[in-house]
């Protein structure tokens, strides 16, 4: 059964690392030639356009990868069906679930490092390319917006800084959070109600400011405190707006509590981040949805891979936007408005699973 397992796993492999490729390239691709003007016209070097496209690619791998493990598991159980060996396997006591399993757990095992690479990786490159598409790409108008609500940014000495709403006008900001960490752990924190530009420095006005000794806190209250260390100017704060996208679970779930915290709306976040949650166990769903669909001798071929593909990841990813659209705004539990798409498919799959001969 180790032959055959390889053998599966191999082909499986090979035809998902092609998968990816493809999708990687042909999203670069497009998003190049829909960039092409802004790089020529603004004189962007070459270098920063490398640099642009290969902080790109993580993300791309992240969204393209439950299409392409469903494409991969179409294609290698499907030849398996058309050239008869399927029917081979069988033909000697092995049933399709134990042929099936070590691309479950082989799916299983993806999901997990989808989970992983998109908190590590995946935020910080996406920093970098917001960074660019900031200083390269965005109109005067949009740098210039004059109101922004829920700004969240990191600074050089591990802070956070989390703002309810910003006036770039009057450059004052409202319901202001400083936090420092050490690590992962918070050692100080300073709150106030507003925080003005003057003199070239922000200042808070009638706050808090709390340190974490030992388990112990330590607090005092300031009716003006200079912040001299923000290196973040007013003019490029409304460009400091962090995506969902560009922050780890860790950090997004620390933001969504101070949205709530300062009286936001925190449906919005919190559906981004049980998202971050449930989007990479959609490389399993797809496997486990797909190949059953694919053991059947009369879908085995290329192009019918192809159109299940295209067609299954139409409905998904349409569904979940669907849905992730009516959590943000209220209609839905955010917890389950990230978990619904899954749950049908994984039905779906499951159902096909039990009722496609064994």
């Amino acid at each position: 059964m180790q032959i055959l397992d390889w053998y599966l796993l191999r082909r499986f492999g090979l035809t998902l690392l092609y998968a990816i490729l493809v999708f990687v390239l042909i999203v670069i691709f497009v998003d190049l030639v829909g960039n092409l003007g802004k790089f020529i016209d603004r004189d962007v070097p070459r270098l920063i356009i490398l640099k642009y496209y290969l902080v790109y690619v993580p993300y791309i791998v992240v969204l393209a990868l439950p299409i392409a493990m469903l494409l991969a598991s179409l294609f290698s159980i499907g030849q398996l069906a058309k050239r008869n060996e399927l029917t081979a396997i069988k033909a000697v006591g092995i049933s399709l679930y134990r042929i099936l399993a070590p691309l479950l757990v082989f799916s299983l095992l993806i999901s997990l490092f989808a989970l992983w690479f998109g908190e590590t990786a995946v935020p910080a490159a996406n920093q970098h390319k917001t960074a660019i598409e900031n200083e390269y790409l965005e109109s005067q108008s949009k740098r210039s917006e004059s109101s922004i609500s829920n700004v969240f940014w990191r600074d050089k000495k591990n802070r956070r800084i989390f703002i309810s709403r910003f006036d770039a006008i009057n450059q004052t900001a409202e319901m202001v959070s400083i936090q420092s960490f050490n690590g992962s752990q918070i050692v100080e924190r300073v709150d106030a109600p507003q925080m003005r530009w003057q003199d070239s420095s922000w200042v808070l006005l009638n706050g808090y400011k709390r340190r974490f000794i030992n388990q112990t806190e330590q607090a005092e209250a300031f009716e003006k405190f200079i912040d001299e260390d923000i290196d973040l100017e007013p003019g490029k704060l409304t460009q400091s707006q962090v995506k969902p996208e560009d922050m780890s679970f860790t950090e997004l779930r620390i933001f969504t509590g101070e949205v709530k915290r300062n009286g936001g709306n925190p449906h919005r976040w919190l559906v981004d981040l049980y998202f971050k949650i449930s989007i990479p166990f959609a490389n399993f769903i797809m496997v486990l949805f797909g190949a059953p669909i694919a053991s059947n001798k009369k879908r085995g071929s290329v192009i019918f891979g192809f159109i299940i593909s295209l067609f299954v990841s139409f409905i998904y990813y349409g569904f979940n936007k669907f849905i992730q659209t009516l959590g943000q705004t209220g209609h839905l539990q955010p917890l389950f408005a990230a978990w619904l798409a899954n749950l049908l498919f994984f039905a779906a799959g499951f159902g096909l699973l039990i009722y496609t001969r064994k």
